[in-house]
């Protein structure tokens, strides 16, 4: 008989190919499945004559046409989560989260643009009694606030819902969209939370009752609960959902002792959540999502051990600067002002759940006066979209960094360069250099 003289947390999920090919194909089956339903329903909207559409009005912004006429841009999700745009040229008032019945007809589209969004031609728009079960949430949160602008923030910050274009445009400019988005920054800080308080209670009753259990584990159980719930709440925002996966396969791994912080993990989350929603692939918060934990393993693959708030903070500045050319796909504007992120990242650790906490008291307006005024900041910034040949390098790059550490130093060129070169962009146009 022979030992593996490896401790056991070295030991991954799938130790071959036999085994990743027999998951990977459970998983295209799942895949293709869900891809044949999207598919049906993309049949039923493609249908000659016009249809009625049950749906929650996500968004609401007004727009003006090039006669100068005002109308309304609505983003409708229905029941299976697909998304489309409808106008109306009407004087509605604010639907936002209220669900209505759509008549009309979908413009001509692609099943690969169906999977994100489509437009809708309304021919009239019927408003339904539904009532969305989280609006008790944006009233608890709204009453606690003078400005709307707050309670659209905490809104954002709470319950995924979409950010006012003033302050959208503001987090991006500060490059801090990544913490009032949902996502697995946000299940990290929550998980800590939770555990922290469900000690208070479990603790005594265990020493008391039974001492045999596996405290960490028992907790961790019932984290795990109270993040499904909030997911569930959250109505599965992609990028949480992400997270969730990825910590859920985690604890799994963990609590069988095997390795907990691979690239397989990160694959295996990703093309499960793929296989159930195809839609995700279309999603930029997904997308930036998994690019960030990608970047995160490589810095935990090749930086060694030291002092853990150095570690914390060279984290977060190489994800920053690595993260720079994804970013700039899908967002163009820069300023020197995001480098702020690094230090609010810290701070966000200790404001979210305190806010979190505040808010249910009913307290949560203790940090308005500061917010309202950061929100009056006029940012200067410039635009810069990377380019798709400069998008394929990199990516490429960054995926023979999987292996090779020269690779992962060209990762570290490549975006430090881009840094400077938007840096020295930046003080000529804005500061006159």
């Amino acid at each position: 008989m022979t030992f593996s003289q490896k401790s056991p947390f070295q030991l991954p999920l799938l130790q071959n190919a036999r085994e990743w090919l027999i998951v990977l194909g459970v998983l295209l089956c799942v895949g293709i499945l869900s891809l044949c339903m999207k598919y049906a329903q993309y049949q039923h909207f493609k249908a000659k004559k016009p249809i009625s559409v049950y749906a929650q009005v996500r968004l609401q912004y007004a727009k003006v046409d090039s006669q100068g006429r005002a109308y309304f841009v609505l983003k409708l999700q229905d029941q299976h989560g697909n998304v489309l745009y409808t106008t109306s040229k009407e004087k509605i008032k604010d639907l936002s989260y209220a669900f209505v019945r759509a008549y009309g007809k979908m413009s001509p589209c692609s099943f690969v643009k169906f999977l994100k969004a489509c437009y809708f031609q309304t021919f009239y728009l019927a408003l339904e009694p539904t009532r969305d079960y989280k609006d008790f949430l944006r009233a608890h949160l709204n009453a606690q606030h003078t400005d709307s602008r707050m309670g659209n923030f905490y809104n954002t910050l709470f319950l995924a819902d979409p950010l006012d274009k003033p302050t959208r445009e503001l987090s991006t400019k500060l490059g801090i969209s990544h913490i009032i988005a949902i996502s697995g920054f946000h299940l990290g800080i929550l998980g800590a939370f939770f555990y922290a308080l469900l000690f208070l209670f479990y603790r005594p009753l265990q020493q008391r009752l039974f001492p045999y259990r596996n405290a960490h584990y028992d907790l961790s159980a019932g984290v795990f609960v109270l993040l499904f719930g909030y997911l569930v709440l959250l109505d599965f925002q992609p990028s949480f959902l992400r997270a969730f996966v990825m910590a859920l396969i985690g604890f799994g791994l963990y609590y069988n002792a095997l390795q907990v912080l691979n690239f397989s993990l990160l694959l295996l989350a990703i093309c499960l959540c793929c296989a159930f929603s195809p839609g995700l692939l279309g999603q930029v918060g997904f997308l930036l999502s998994v690019c960030g934990v990608f970047y995160i393993y490589l810095f935990l693959k090749y930086t060694p051990k030291m002092p853990a708030p150095l570690y914390a903070l060279l984290l977060n500045l190489i994800v920053f600067l690595h993260m720079l050319p994804i970013v700039h796909v899908f967002f163009t504007p820069f300023s020197l002002y995001q480098l702020t992120s690094i230090p609010l990242s810290f701070v966000f650790v200790i404001f979210f759940p305190l806010s979190l906490f505040l808010h249910a008291l009913g307290w949560g307006g203790f940090a308005d006066p500061y917010l309202l005024q950061a929100l009056e900041w006029q940012i200067p910034s410039i635009d810069y979209t990377t380019p798709l040949w400069g998008l394929v390098l990199y990516a490429s790059l960054s995926l023979c960094a999987l292996r090779y550490v020269y690779a992962y130093w060209g990762v570290h060129a490549l975006s430090l360069g881009l840094f400077g070169m938007l840096t020295w962009r930046y003080l000529q146009v804005v500061h006159g250099f």
